[in-house]
């Protein structure tokens, strides 16, 4: 909305209390930064040097070793406005998302006359009012929750447009992107039909997207273009993660069909959320086209050791694949001083990573895999783990991430104790060997970038990370580099 709100939430009702940063700059969004505005920073860590690898040619998609047919694209369909559905909490709505950036429309993507946000009269609990549209203007930043504020919006569409146009040839693809995030807010609360416990004179998020929908097919059938809603983002699971770190979590709970306690858990609960959207979209449009619901893996835990709700969106991508997109993991962007949010840079970079997972699956009609294993196996003391990489060779990148120690590897037995690490490295453009220093007495799992330390602060030089990137020179529309990064797991060793 345009309007500012008066929204006293934080990143999540259940959230930690923010913690201390070391050497960190004063107050979130007042400090004044002197780094390279496109290279990231973490709050009072010195910056290192830069370094970029020579461009390399992707391999074809799903055949780093040959032994994997490559999938078949499906077709591009154009329409005049491709719009895109954004949810979540406090990062989906650019909390501490300061300075704003974006202030042009390089393009022809839009955002609603009301603004990239159509909610309003918004306090801590949730957002009273639907601010109807009454038609498109260019998509720039600036909107308002507490104050105006860099949303992954523009990043995302003005990244998307460039690369339909430069990568894939395409005359354009002018996109419309609404918000119905909510601070602090489980999935449960947030998916359609809401949660039990909320005043239900609070407009629910998902029937705002909805709305949106409505008013997004109202508006281009006067304007006499064509339309369809390309995909869903999710930038979520702080409280969730909380409530799974403190036995709180609202798991098992009941479909939104009145199927008895068939969401299990955080994992379940995503593909059932693409299939809403997906089922209500569709009944609204008409469309035959798929609603994917693209998906930012959640790195900002620092209350607790391990993260509940990071690996079960990685399970949400294996276990629905094209459905729920997993896109990246975000400790290498910009965050805040509060250790919980991204700075206006943080979330134009994350658009970034959307735009690619979109561009990657919408116009190139192809499946998109982060970096994440494929295959892990064991012989002797040698763990090997081969990868999907979207642009080969994969790299031990200690310049842009400092080293947590092994690259942010560690094998772990099976009661969770961790087993010594004598080396780790590449053996291959896809493959990374883990040498112990001895052979794991029985069943064991790898884990990568999937232990922090509490108290601390996420980002690239401190909180849950690593090392493994691939090479990708994707060329960014605001000048940031755009390696894919390796995705948070723990996975059993075959």
């Amino acid at each position: 909305m345009r309007v500012l709100r008066s929204l006293l939430g934080l990143s999540a009702v259940f959230a930690v209390a923010a913690v201390a940063c070391s050497d960190s700059t004063p107050s979130s969004g007042e400090a004044t930064r002197t780094d390279d505005p496109n290279q990231p920073t973490s709050p009072g860590v010195p910056q290192p040097d830069q370094t970029t690898p020579p461009p390399q040619n992707p391999a074809p998609p799903g055949t780093p070793g040959g032994e994997e047919p490559a999938p078949t694209a499906t077709p591009y369909q154009a329409f005049d406005i491709n719009h895109v559905l954004s949810t979540g909490q406090s990062n989906s709505v650019a909390h501490e998302g300061k300075p704003v950036l974006s202030t042009a429309q390089p393009y022809g993507n839009l955002s609603f006359d009301v603004g990239v946000m159509t909610s309003g009269v918004c306090d801590r609990e949730g957002c009273r009012t639907y601010q109807k549209p009454s038609g498109f203007v260019p998509l720039v930043e600036g909107d308002s929750f507490w104050y105006p504020v860099e949303t992954m919006s523009s990043g995302m569409a003005n990244q998307a447009t460039k690369l339909a146009k430069e990568k894939y040839g395409k005359p354009g693809h002018d996109m419309l992107v609404s918000l119905a995030g909510r601070n602090g807010l489980t999935y449960w609360c947030l998916r359609k039909g809401g949660c039990n416990f909320i005043d239900p004179s609070y407009l629910n998020s998902f029937e705002e997207s909805m709305m949106q929908v409505d008013d997004g097919k109202r508006l281009a059938e006067a304007a006499g273009k064509s339309y369809v809603v390309r995909g869903v983002t999710l930038i979520h699971g702080e409280s969730d993660d909380y409530a799974y770190a403190t036995n709180t979590q609202q798991f098992p709970n009941d479909g939104t069909d009145g199927s008895f306690k068939s969401v299990k858990d955080y994992g379940d609960a995503l593909v059932a959320w693409q299939k809403d959207f997906e089922d209500g979209v569709k009944a609204r449009t008409g469309q035959t086209i798929p609603v994917p619901l693209f998906v930012s893996q959640f790195s900002g835990w620092n209350n607790i050791a391990t993260s509940a709700v990071t690996q079960m969106q990685l399970e949400a991508h294996m276990k629905a694949p094209g459905k729920v997109v997993l896109v990246t993991p975000a400790y290498t962007l910009d965050w805040d001083a509060d250790c919980r949010h991204y700075t206006g840079k943080g979330e134009r970079q994350l658009g970034a990573y959307f735009a690619k997972a979109y561009a990657r699956t919408v116009i190139e009609g192809l499946p998109w895999e982060p970096v994440r294993p494929k295959k892990i196996t064991i012989a002797g003391n040698v763990v090997t783990a081969r990868f999907h990489v979207p642009v080969p060779p994969l790299v031990l990148d200690t310049q842009r991430v400092m080293d947590p120690g092994h690259h942010g590897f560690a094998v772990v037995d099976g009661a969770g104790a961790n087993l010594p690490i004598t080396g780790v490295a590449l053996a291959g453009p896809d493959t990374v060997t883990i040498t112990l220093a001895a052979p794991p007495a029985g069943a064991a799992k790898l884990r990568y970038a999937f232990t922090g330390v509490p108290q601390s602060c996420p980002g690239p030089f401190v909180g849950p990370r690593g090392n493994l990137r691939d090479s990708d020179a994707t060329p960014s529309e605001y000048g940031y580099e755009l390696f894919n990064w390796g995705v948070h797991f723990e996975l059993p060793i075959e």
